[in-house]
Parts: structure tokens; C-alpha cells; sequence
């Protein structure tokens, strides 16, 4: 059963698809009376849409004209009431989303107007919704649910492969899904997370501890730090981490583009379904890629103690021109940078009360974090400090000053953002980095040499 409203919580939910064993059992004929059923209430919807805008008494509404000895409109089929509720609610949705792009249309000026209108769905092809009353007894492998078959509603026991969703989540009104040949239970699944107040309010906070991580496209794809803020504006760094990992996966990204990219090249015509299997198989890594990345970020957090994860803003990024190859690589790389933070959002909130946030990512690896001066950048540090007063050039895996400080690039990427989101509460927080035990060698000045990207910060 669904939730009920809590105070002091808010409701998260999410889909757990389980594999249902049909045993020979059509659900087809289900399905096809499901959609007949929201075929029939939408045209009755868009006859009467002045019920569309009561949230709790729109099935009364359509009920009412379409059931009983007096309706106006007599349903097509005998269902039951909470099966007929469902389709309601479906085909109020559809109505709903076909007149706001009717709508949208209409308002425009002539000369961006296509030159037709949007026109109402001819057919549907949604899967059916069990709401209570459709389905019982359900044991966590097998499930009562109530299916039409020969025209006639009966209770029929099915079983199904699952997993522990663990014990804090509920499940809701399950959805059967009919998609290649298979049949799926999807369950939504719901559970209490503690109101944290938004981020106004977490910001607020004494001692607030916040991970930022700055996203690369190749070699280490994110480094994180944990920065922890005091009331007078210092701010210093706890702990951070590199994820790992992303090299192979972008190795085997290349090499499965190129395939299909000679492939290309060998056939004149590219049609639908071209190298299909090979495609599934690079989104298939792109998704296994963004969750492992999210599930490190998310517990690094979380082992210290962080109620924010702050990235960069990079909502523009665009391929750039050149091969198919190329292009494709590039674009597969953005799309995984913008899920990691969609997947580190949804995530992070629903198992610990991680919030989320987003800064301007304007100067964060042009600067230095701990002095605010401009940075030089390479993959190798050059033999004098004045060499370094050349002017700042993207890319470089290492950074260096005129000041001393020298580091991972991606780190002080990673200290800025940190930085930029606590700037929402202090005027000017400042970093301060604490310098391990002091010795006769690490009391010298320092002197900045070739080295590595793997070199200490200093300073």
C-alpha cells in the first residue's frame, strides 16, 4: 500500500522490476482491454474536460456518464472499478499532455507555427495498471493478480524472480509490462527519507561538511574532496579521492565506435537497426559506467559525514566537428558526465539525505584555490617559477603558481566548486590547508621541479 504523508519526512519513490513467470498465460488479452478501456474515457475526457481540473473527484466525474442504467456514455466492456479508475487516470494524462502542446502550438506567432497542429493520439499502447482490488498475497516470489481471459475477469497466481529491496521501502500499485517477448512486475516503491529543509536551510549549518567533485571526460573521470566550513569563513580539507577505472571503459568506448564507424564505410546504404546489438551494448556500459562512478561519489560522502555534493554547472557541452568516431566518443562522454549528476541526485537523496547542488563552474580550474592566483597548466612541471607566467591553456592533468602551490589540476577544480557553493554563506571562505608534521626537510622552501601528477600540494 502507498505511503501516508509524515511530518518531518518526504515520500521517495522508484521502480523495481521483477521478472514475471507466465507460465503459458497470455496477458495480452489485459492489455488490450486496458488500452480499449483509455481509447474509450479519452474521448469521453475530451467531450467533458471540465473534469480534468478536480485532482480527487475526477473519476466520480467520468464514472458518472459512463456507468449505471442512466450514463450517457455506456462503457464498452464490463471491468473492474479499479481497473476502469486506472485507465481514468491514464487517458486523463494523455488529454492533459496533448493540450498543452495544442496549446503551446496555438500561441505562437504564425511564422513559427508548423503548419499543423498538434493532433489528439489515434491509439495507445500503455501497460496495464494494478491498482488494490487487482492484485493479493503477494509473498515476494509470487502474486494473486486479477487478469481477463476468454472475456472474463479471473484470479490467477503467478510467479516471479525478485530481489530484497530491503526493508525500509514499501511497495505501491504494481505495473505489468509487456516489452520483448518478456513480461515484467514493475513495482513503484516507496519510502520515508528525513526532511532535510532544502538547501537554504542545510547551508546554514555549523561545522557543514560538503563533498566536491569535479567531472573529467577521460583518465581519473572524478576527483572529490571533503571540505569542512567553520562559523568565522575557514574552510578546511578533511579527506579526498580519485575515481578510478575510466580509462579501460573509455578504451573499449573507442574500439566499438571504430568497429561500427569501418563499418559504415564498408556498406553504402545505413539503415535502420544498423549494428544495433553493438550500440545496446556501448549504452549498456555507458549506464553500468555512470552508476559505479555515482555509488563511489555517494558513499565517499557519506563515510564523512557530507549533507551536500556540489558539481559544475556544464549544461552546454556539444561534440566537436570532425569524424564519426570522434564525435560519437565525445558525445557518449558528455551524456555520462550529465548522468553521473542525475544518477548522484536521485541516489544520494533516497539512501542517505544527500542533497545536491550545482555552482558556475566560471574560473574554478583557471584559479588557484588557496591564494586566487592563475594557474599554469600541463601534464609536466617545468623547470623555473618564471616559466610559469605564461598565459593559462585548458587541459594539463597538474597545476602550478608563481606562489609555491602546485597539485592536481582536477583537486583544485574540485576545491573551487567547493569553495563557490560556500560562498552562498560567507562573503570570501578561505581554504586553509594544514601541513603534516613538521620536519627539517619539509620546513624548506619549496622548489618547484619536474615531477608527476601525483605530486603533494605545497603550501
Amino acid at each position: 500500500m502507498a505511503l501516508e504523508r509524515k511530518k518531518g519526512y518526504s515520500i521517495e519513490s522508484k521502480t523495481a522490476r521483477f521478472t514475471l513467470l507466465r507460465d503459458g498465460i497470455d496477458l495480452d488479452e489485459t492489455k488490450t482491454a486496458f488500452n480499449d478501456l483509455v481509447s474509450f474515457y479519452f474521448a469521453v475526457v475530451c467531450t467533458h474536460p471540465e473534469g480534468t481540473s478536480k485532482t480527487k473527484e475526477h473519476y466520480k466525474v467520468y464514472e458518472g456518464l459512463t456507468v449505471g442504467h442512466s450514463a450517457q456514455y455506456p462503457i464498452p466492456m464490463d471491468a473492474p472499478c479499479v481497473f476502469r479508475r486506472a485507465a481514468i487516470k491514464k487517458a486523463i494524462g494523455a488529454y492533459k499532455s496533448w493540450k498543452t502542446h495544442y496549446d503551446k502550438w496555438e500561441s505562437r506567432h504564425t511564422r513559427h507555427r508548423k503548419h499543423r497542429p498538434p493532433v489528439q493520439p489515434r491509439s495507445f499502447n500503455f501497460n496495464p495498471v494494478f491498482y488494490a482490488g487487482m492484485w493479493k498475497e503477494d509473498t515476494g516470489d509470487s502474486i494473486m493478480l486479477k487478469v481477463r481471459r476468454n472475456n472474463t475477469w479471473v484470479w490467477i497466481k503467478f510467479q516471479y524472480q525478485s530481489y530484497d529491496i530491503g526493508d525500509l521501502w514499501e511497495k505501491a500499485s504494481p505495473t505489468v509490462t509487456l516489452k520483448g517477448g518478456k513480461v515484467y512486475l514493475d513495482f513503484t516503491i516507496e519510502k520515508y527519507v528525513p526532511a532535510t529543509g532544502g538547501l537554504k536551510t542545510v547551508i546554514q549549518h555549523s561545522d557543514l561538511r560538503i563533498c566536491s567533485v569535479d567531472l573529467d571526460l577521460d583518465g581519473n573521470i572524478a576527483t572529490c574532496t571533503i571540505l569542512e566550513s567553520k562559523d568565522n569563513g575557514s574552510v578546511t580539507e578533511i579527506s579526498r579521492m580519485t575515481v578510478k577505472g575510466h580509462a579501460k571503459h573509455v578504451r573499449l568506448r573507442k574500439r566499438d565506435l571504430g568497429k561500427v564507424a569501418r563499418a559504415m564505410k564498408k556498406t553504402v546504404r545505413v539503415d535502420k537497426g544498423f549494428a544495433s546489438h553493438r550500440f545496446q551494448k556501448i549504452s549498456r556500459r555507458e549506464r553500468h559506467e555512470g552508476l559505479r562512478v555515482s555509488n563511489e561519489i555517494i558513499e565517499f560522502a557519506n563515510r564523512h559525514g557530507c549533507k551536500v555534493i556540489v558539481f559544475e554547472h556544464l549544461g552546454s557541452l556539444l561534440p566537436k566537428r570532425g569524424s564519426y568516431s570522434r564525435r560519437s566518443n565525445q558525445k557518449r562522454a558528455y551524456w555520462l558526465k550529465g548522468k553521473i549528476v542525475e544518477n548522484v541526485r536521485r541516489i544520494a537523496y533516497q539512501r542517505y539525505a544527500i542533497l545536491t547542488a550545482r555552482v558556475n563552474p566560471k574560473d574554478t580550474s583557471r584559479l588557484c584555490a588557496v591564494n586566487s592566483v592563475e594557474v599554469w597548466r600541463g601534464n609536466h612541471y617545468l623547470p623555473t617559477l618564471l616559466e610559469f607566467c605564461q598565459p593559462y591553456q585548458y587541459g594539463g592533468k597538474c597545476f602550478a603558481t608563481v606562489t609555491g602551490q602546485r597539485g592536481s589540476s582536477g583537486l583544485n577544480a574540485a576545491r573551487n566548486i567547493g569553495l563557490k557553493f560556500l560562498a552562498r554563506k560567507f562573503v570570501q571562505p578561505k581554504l586553509v590547508l594544514e601541513r603534516k608534521a613538521a620536519s627539517r626537510k619539509s620546513l624548506l622552501p619549496v622548489r618547484v621541479g619536474f615531477g608527476n601528477v601525483a605530486s603533494k600540494v605545497s603550501g
